[in-house]
Formats: C-alpha cells, structure tokens, sequence
C-alpha cells in the first residue's frame, strides 16, 4: 500500500507541474491562441493539425485553471520532498484537494485576473464573498491538519488550554502591569523572535528529534514496535482486574496474600507506569529513527568484464602449465571479492588445485586468494580474488535493507555482506555467545561498534542491557551515557571480575523466577508472563525487591569485553577465565550472552575451556596460520584482506563476511541523543561492584583463590626475609624463584612463595610463559 500511495503523489506532482506549464505558456501566448476550444476559429486556417489540437488543450486548461496553480504546486512539491515522502499515510494523496481550493479562493479575492474565465464565472455565480472567506478557512484547516496530523491535535489541545486560563492569566498579567517592564519586553521581542527561528531552522537542518515527526519510526524503520509493550499492559490490566477474586478466595492466604496485595499497584500507578514506559518507548525509536534513515551518498566504481575476463585468462592459463584440467564458468561478484567458479575435469583432484594456490596468486600479480571447498549447493570449487577497487559497505545500508528491518531475530547483529553481496544478518541469541579475534587494523574495533550500534537500533533499553568491559579505556568510552547500561563502562580488571561475579548472581536468580513459573528459557517466560494470575505474580515477587515496582520483565543482557586478552593475564585472570566459562556455559536460557574480543589469538588466551564454549567465532585477518589455527580450527584468516574482512564459523560452518564501515561521529551523534533519556543505574549493582561481590566467600567461591593484597600468603613469611627479597628484586629488576635462592640462600619452596606474596602485594607482575616477570614498583617504600 505504500508504494502505491508514493506513485500516487508522484502522479499528482507531475500532472500539477504539467498543468501549470500548459497554464503559464496559454497566459503567455493568449492573444495568438484560439478564442474557445476545438472549434474553427478566425486564426485556424493557419494552424496545422497538430498544432491546432495543442493550442486547444492549452486553451482548455487555461480556461479551467489558469496562470495561479503554480502557487500550490510549489507548496504541494516542498511538502512532497520533506513530508508525504518520509511516511505512508494512505490519505496523503487526498492533501492536494484542500490545497488547490484555499489558492483557488485567496486568488478569486485578490487577483482574480489569474484565473481563468470558466472558474471565474463559477465562484461569481455560485458563492458571495462571505461564503468564498469561510471556505478559504475550511480548506486552510483541513490541508494543515491532514499535513501535521499529531502535531495538529496536540496544538488544538494547547490552544484549548490556553483559551481555559485565559482570563485567569489575563486577571495577573493586569495585577502585575507595568509601563517600564512593558516597554522592556515589547523592545526585547525582535530579538527574541530572530534567535529563537535561528534556534529552530539550525535543529531542523541537523534533524533534531524533537522536530522530527514521531509518525516516520515505522516507515523508515519498521523495527520492534511497542506492541512488545501493549501485550503487557493487557495482561497487567488482567492481573488488576482479577486480582480482588483471586485475593477473596482462599487459596491464598497468610504471607501469599499479604505479598499479593503489596504487589498490586493502584490504578492510577499503573497507568503513570504504563504512560511513562511508552512515552521512553516512543521517544528512543524516535531518535533511532532520525539517526539511520539518511542513507550514505557515497558510489562504488564497479569493474568492467574487460577486469574480468583477464583473470580468468589468467587463471585457466596457470592451471594448464600444471596440466589441470577446468573452467572458469561462472563468477559470483561481491563487494570486495569475486568468487570464480572452477570446474573440475573428470578425474582431477581438488588437492591439485590447493596445491598451486600461491602460483596462482602470483598469476594474479601476488593478489591473496583463497579456495574454497566444497561450495554449499555447487560441485565447482570458489576461487576467491580481491576485488580493485574494493567496495566500501556501509553500516546504514545495513541498517536500511529490507533483511535487517524485516529480520524476527531476539538480539539481531549487522554483520555485513557476504562474500556474493548478500546482507548477512545473525542472531546473537542463537549462537548464544561470540568469540572475536584479530590482528590490530584488522577491523574489529569497527566491527564492535557496528554490532553495539545495531542491537542499539533494534532494542530499547526495556528490552535489552548491556555490560560493557573495555581495558583499554578507549574503544567503548563513546557509549558511558547510554540509558542500556546496568553499570558504568569497567576499565579495571577487579571491577570486571567483579561485574561477571554479579552477572552470575543474575543468572540464578532468573533460574529462579524461571522454575517458579515452569518455563526453560526467557521466551517461555515472557509468554508466561502475558498470561500471569496474581498468585504467579506473588511467587516470583520476592526476587524483585531491587527492581522497579510492578516492573517483572526481564531484558536480554549482553556482556562485551573488547580485549579479553588484557584481563586474562592479570593476577584475576583465572577467576575472570572461569566466570566466563560457566556463564558461556549456562548463561543462554537466562537471556544473558557474552561477546569477547581480542587481537592476541594465542593459546595462553584463548584457552580450550573458552573454544569449547563459544561455538560461534569471528576472525579477522591474523598474522600466522597458527593463530588462524587457534580462533578457527582452521587455516585461512591470514589470507584476509583486513579493514573488516572476517571468517564467520557457526558450528562447522564457515563463511566469509565483510564488515560494514560506521564513522565515530555517526556514533557520537547516536550515543549523545540517547543519553538525553530518562536513565540510571541500578544501585544494589552499584553496592556489589563498591563491596567486592558478596562481603562473606566460602572456602570454594570465585575469587577466594586470589591472595590478599593487604595481607600474606597462606603459608606466610618472615617479615624481614620479605624486605630483603624485595630490595633484591629491585636491585636487579628481576623476578624468579631461582633468582632469590642463589641471592638469599634459601629453599625453592620458600623462594616461590615469596615471589607470589610480590605478585598479589603488586610489587612483581604475573607469569608470562617463558618471559620475565615484570618488577611493578622502583622503592621497598612503595610496598
């Protein structure tokens, strides 16, 4: 229907634009014309067929119309370009109506010679001037309203206002009268009036959202609406109705009742709540809105066949120096590489073609191919070829196409465009955690941003929360203020192993509420929810005494460390490794899913605990197979052209992606529009993250493996034997075990615990394989 209605006012634009050149060029040309339509004039002997036939369909149009509709087609054209274009309202193409008969009229009054003699003679004939000033306002009132819509309706509920306090602002405007005062502001009103159309005309160019029509966020966008929210209103509507039968009756009784009654807010509560959650609701897709939908202007330069045609020349002339047999015979163009399609002939093995895959590459002037086999649905193998120029994929591309808007998916991720130009769109729920590495400008910063911006346009902060860990201080300090933080941005490694501590914590308490109502996973529950009595209400209510009141949604948590490797080597390392291993463990049902990321794929990093439980890895180009090896369980990311292309692997699936491009600006203007939302974080999470976790560990809880920094080793050491130890590790800033038994004469044992009583007072840093530790501190003072 949409598109219907766009052709419509098309039409109407052009049919408007043509009439008013037919209408000027009869003004013009008037006295040469035929005096009346399609009849034999004093002037038609000299007019052809063709001619004659024109000028009559000039004259005709003139004399219903006339040389004053260019006044609405200019109006009907801006509206067009800024208003009816960006939204699918079905009457829109009505709008011309109102337009065309409030010019008509305004023109009958004060220029009448504009228009033509048949509508000249009507209005004289069937309207006073009374009549004609009533209508004019008719027509003005009905274009406007039908126009503005919303904003229409809310500007005649103000005017009403104003008119009920009218006199009341008239009765203390007078009271307070005065003749100096008056004069000021009357002097002041100029300037006022400039700054304040300065103020909105440069908002307007920016696309502020507060003059951005809210109707537009469906349109544009079409993402998840807050119908999400509807459903449960409905149901909270049905829990307040029921819940006076249900209270009555006996089934529950002493503490049950006495919750249930807590738990059920007034009406008027209930409807503050619900107007408030809305209106957020309403607010952030808004602002997304106004965000994504100004597409990029940027054009790509396609190759020509000639390009083409070279390489497979190229390619079929290398594979027959080494006898082997096949075709090129088809190409499967992308973005940034092309796929040629080789054919094998009967009886040639596939291993003859890996084989001379760099004697290819260098037929191909050293370009890093890649060959894949087997090709999903093909019996060809793919000769992957870097694409010159390559093309350059836009995040809002992404964001715009009809399989991101469309897309059903929890926790949707624009990941790009695969290797054949398709968009490639995935489910950060389905897999249900993400393990991402790469070298440095191998593009995973872009791709972190890309993939946070997405979920940003997608989930609302009732919908989706977010944990974001970033040591280095620097790649996701953009989103500090976003309203979907439960806590600040964490940039030390104690606070970070702290935060997945109470990640932990919220993960079993959402098992609990979970087998309180019977259900396996977040979705289940959700429904449950829809449907819930105030007796299920009563049951899970004593595991939300932190949460908002009557709020008992539960939003997708997504964790995202950005460089894991920097937290797994500190003195934490192996808390935060097996934090991170139960919750990529069991962590998916609750709703809560992790994506790391790193650029040292190494295995003191990337151990097989994490492998094992992150299915799904991205890797962008390293610098060796064996990192490759590491990531993937296969070789190929070091032939990756780098600035965001990756290997996707799903299970045992593996394709190659290329990451979209967004601009930190795009992000900082994203960012800095949501932080103007209503937003706080949570203080029982701030209380956890300020007291370390639980105040009282058990022998065998997370973190209790980690000496004190303010205390000594379980085995304890002579306090003057520590001194001298470390004076020694100063002297020669060095760290060993073997080290401290040449200089002090001491037992291995003893040795080594003095080493890890440096190491968690933090006078040494931790192992590093086979590398030194590093002395932290140049003063026994500073202990």
């Amino acid at each position: 229907m949409g598109k219907i209605n766009q052709k419509l006012l098309k039409i109407q634009l052009i049919s408007l634009f043509l009439i008013t050149v037919f209408s000027f060029l009869a003004f013009y040309y008037r006295e040469s014309l035929p005096d009346h339509h399609y009849a034999i004039s004093s002037g038609g002997g000299e007019l052809g067929l063709i001619s004659y036939y024109v000028t009559s369909m000039m004259t005709l149009i003139a004399y219903y119309t006339g040389p004053w509709v260019l006044f609405p087609f200019m109006i009907f054209a801006v509206f067009y370009a800024f208003q009816y274009s960006q939204r699918d309202y079905v009457t829109d193409f009505l709008n011309i109506l109102p337009l065309l008969g409030l010019f008509m009229l305004q023109i009958f009054i004060f220029f009448p010679s504009l228009l033509g003699n048949g509508v000249t003679y009507a209005l004289e004939q069937s309207l006073e001037m009374f009549h004609v000033w009533i209508l004019s306002f008719l027509m003005a009132t009905l274009f406007i309203a039908a126009s503005f819509r919303d904003r229409f309706v809310e500007s005649l509920k103000r005017f009403g206002i104003f008119l009920k306090n009218l006199p009341m602002l008239l009765i203390r405007g007078i009271g307070n009268l005065s003749p100096l005062s008056f004069m000021d502001k009357l002097g002041n009103l100029g300037s006022r009036f400039r700054t304040n159309v300065q103020m909105r005309t440069q908002n307007l160019i920016k696309g502020d959202s507060d003059y951005t029509d809210s109707s537009n966020v469906e349109d544009h966008l079409q993402y998840e609406s807050p119908e999400y929210l509807e459903e449960v209103e409905e149901a909270e509507s049905e829990i307040k109705e029921e819940a006076p039968k249900q209270l009555s009756s006996s089934f529950l009784s002493g503490k049950v009742e006495s919750v249930a009654k807590k738990i059920l807010p007034k009406k008027g509560l209930v409807k503050a709540q619900r107007t408030s959650a809305a209106k957020n609701e309403s607010q952030y897709y808004d602002i997304v809105a106004g965000m994504t939908s100004n597409k990029s202007n940027a054009k790509n330069v396609h190759p020509d066949d000639k390009y083409f045609n070279d390489i497979i020349e190229r390619i079929e002339d290398k594979l027959a120096e080494f006898r082997i047999d096949g075709n090129i015979i088809n190409i499967l163009k992308g973005p940034v590489v092309d796929t040629f399609e080789l054919e094998l002939g009967s009886g040639v093995k596939v291993s003859k073609v890996t084989r001379a895959s760099e004697d290819l590459s260098m037929a191909l002037y050293g370009a890093p191919i890649r060959i894949v086999y087997p090709m999903l649905g093909r019996t060809t193998v793919g000769i992957e070829v870097p694409r010159n120029p390559r093309e350059i994929i836009f995040l809002d591309e992404i964001l715009n196409s009809k399989e991101f808007k469309d897309t059903k998916h929890t926790l949707p991720l624009a990941m790009g465009k695969d290797a054949f130009g398709e968009t490639f769109v995935t489910d950060l729920a389905g897999m249900p955690h993400m393990l991402v590495a790469g070298a440095t400008g191998a593009g995973k910063s872009v791709f972190i941003n890309s993939i946070l911006v997405s979920l940003l346009v997608k989930k609302s902060p009732r919908q989706m929360k977010l944990i974001l860990v970033d040591p280095k201080q620097l790649e996701l300090a953009l989103y500090s203020k976003l309203p979907h933080l439960i806590m600040p941005v964490i940039t030390d490694a104690k606070v970070a192993s702290v935060s997945l501590l109470w990640a932990i914590q919220e993960m079993e308490r959402r098992y609990s509420i979970m087998k309180e109502f019977g259900v396996r996973n977040l979705d289940g529950f959700r429904a449950k929810l829809l449907k819930a009595d105030s007796e299920m209400i009563a049951r899970i209510h004593q595991y939300y005494e932190n949460e908002p009141k009557g709020d008992y949604e539960l939003p997708n948590i997504v964790i995202i460390i950005d460089e894991f490797a920097d937290l797994i080597l500190t003195k934490a390392g192996k808390e935060i490794e097996n934090t991170i291993c139960r919750l990529a463990a069991k962590a998916r049902a609750s709703g809560i899913h992790l994506i790391l990321a790193t650029q040292r794929p190494s295995v003191d990093v990337i151990t097989g605990l994490i492998k094992s439980n992150f299915p799904t890895r991205v890797s962008f180009r390293v610098t060796s197979s064996v990192d490759s090896r590491t990531i993937l369980n296969s070789i190929g990311a070091e032939k990756l052209l780098g600035k965001g292309d990756m290997l996707y692997k799903h299970g045992t699936n593996s394709s190659r992606v290329h990451a979209p491009f967004v601009e930190e600006d795009e992000i900082e203007i994203l960012t800095e529009k949501l932080a103007e939302m209503p937003s706080e974080y949570d203080p029982a999470v701030l209380d956890f993250l300020e007291n370390g976790g639980d105040e009282e560990k058990s022998a065998y809880s997370f973190g209790s493996h980690i000496p004190s920094a303010g205390g000594e080793t379980a085995g304890g050491s002579d306090h003057a034997l520590f001194k001298q130890a470390v004076a020694t590790v100063i002297e020669y800033r060095t760290a060993s075990a073997s080290m401290l038994q040449r200089r002090l004469r001491i037992g291995y044992n003893r040795a080594a615990n003095l080493i890890e009583e440096m190491e968690a007072r933090g006078v040494v840093g931790p192992a590093e394989g086979s590398k030194r530790r590093q002395v932290l501190i140049s003063s026994p003072e500073e202990v």
